[in-house]
């Protein structure tokens, strides 16, 4: 008597593994987006807590441990005042890195105006960017900050953000302000240095150029609007900077859909 021998056809075999293999795709398609959302929220999340951290300094700066050759530190006729951010490197298109440096100047304000450039431009407000004198160097203040996961930073009419952010006390009040201009583009990486003090130069001359009026060239109220856009292009979401504000508080993240996005 024979026995019927019982098992898996080739077909059964392969819709098994078909069936399979789109489970393990969707599982695995389902595992990349998350950790895709994750580090995109990540980048945002860090970028906002960078411009904050920038006025904390703002707001309890330290002091310089030495003084330079130039009587800049801790002495009797300069101050520091605050932090410029710069965005987009004029000389490398290339470069996605964000830059700031500590803004010192003279102690004692000589302009009367109640505009905060103005004021800044009226002590003389310039980059520390180290000292390479008297046999001596002193380190520049250049700091150096990269987005999270390769995230880019734009702005609302989807090109790179670029310009110069000035987040500082008032001279004439000690109030924290912010200023922004798309006008004063520096090279701070290579030029903000002990041996390279262009940058500065440049930053000062900006501010006092009485010809072209550089309080006009600034804006100094309402929302600056930066767009943290993902590697891959796919989600993009808003940060505000209120220009007016005094504190950490000035920094806002947008909703995902909201209607304050206008990232999208």
């Amino acid at each position: 008597m024979s026995k019927t021998k019982k098992g898996f056809t080739i077909i059964e075999v392969m819709l098994f593994l078909g069936i399979t293999g789109l489970m393990l795709i969707g599982v695995l398609g389902g595992t990349y987006s998350t950790i895709e959302r994750q580090r995109f929220s990540d980048s945002v999340r860090s970028y906002s807590e960078f411009l904050r951290t920038v006025y904390s300094e703002v707001i309890s700066p330290e002091s310089f441990g030495e003084v330079d050759s130039a009587g800049v530190g801790n002495n009797q006729s300069s101050a520091v005042y605050g932090k410029v951010v710069t965005f987009g490197n004029p000389d490398d298109f290339n470069d996605h890195n964000i830059y700031t440096a500590t803004i010192v100047g003279d102690i004692y304000p000589s302009s009367d105006s109640d505009n905060f450039i103005s004021q800044l431009g009226g002590v003389r407000a310039r980059l520390y960017c180290g000292s390479n004198s008297a046999g001596k160097q002193i380190s520049t203040t250049l700091e150096e900050y990269t987005p999270l996961w390769e995230a880019k930073i734009e702005n609302t009419n989807k090109s790179p953000f670029a310009g110069t952010l000035i987040i500082a006390r008032s001279p004439e009040s000690g109030t924290v302000r912010a200023a922004y201009t798309d006008e004063l583009k520096l090279n701070l990486p290579n030029q903000c240095q002990p041996t390279d003090n262009r940058a500065s130069v440049k930053f000062q001359e900006f501010l006092t150029d009485r010809f072209n009026n550089p309080a006009s060239k600034f804006r100094t109220s309402g929302d600056l609007e930066f767009c943290v856009r993902s590697a891959n292009n796919r989600t993009v979401r808003g940060v505000n900077l209120l220009l007016e504000s005094r504190n950490t508080s000035a920094i806002t993240m947008t909703s995902m859909d909201g209607e304050d996005n206008k990232c999208r």
